[in-house]
Order: structure tokens, then sequence, then C-alpha cells
């Protein structure tokens, strides 16, 4: 039968694991949430600059009826 407390004396942990361990605690991981607010930032820049482009083009216009220079 195994004696559970002399095998756990004899336990070393392996330097590998130890090395994983420390790499992946010491790094900036991108998880799911990382890449889904990144998407989401992208699609509220892209709507903000959509409407900027609008908002131009609308000005561009009302300044062509207000001037009369609207084309024939």
């Amino acid at each position: 039968m195994i004696n559970f407390e002399e095998e756990l004396k004899k336990f070393h942990p392996s330097m590998e694991i130890e090395g994983v361990e420390a790499a992946v605690n010491n790094h900036d991981m991108t998880d799911m949430t990382d890449i889904f607010m990144a998407m989401m930032r992208e699609k509220a820049d892209a709507a903000m600059q959509a409407r900027v482009e609008g908002q131009a083009q609308a000005q561009a216009q009302m300044n062509q009826i207000m001037y009369n220079t609207l084309p024939s």
C-alpha cells in the first residue's frame, strides 16, 4: 500500500513546472474580455468617425443651400 505521507516528503517540484508557473504569472496575457473590449472600442471609434463625417457632409450641404451654390 502507498504511504502518502512518505511520498509527499520525497516530492520535489519539477524545475520546468516552476519556470512555466513564473512565466505565466509574470506575463500579461490577453483573454476573451480583452479581445471583446478591443472590438467594442474599434466599433465605437468607427461609429464616431462616421458621425463626424456625416456632420461634415451635412454642414457642407447646408453651406451650399445657404449660399445658393447647389449645382443646377
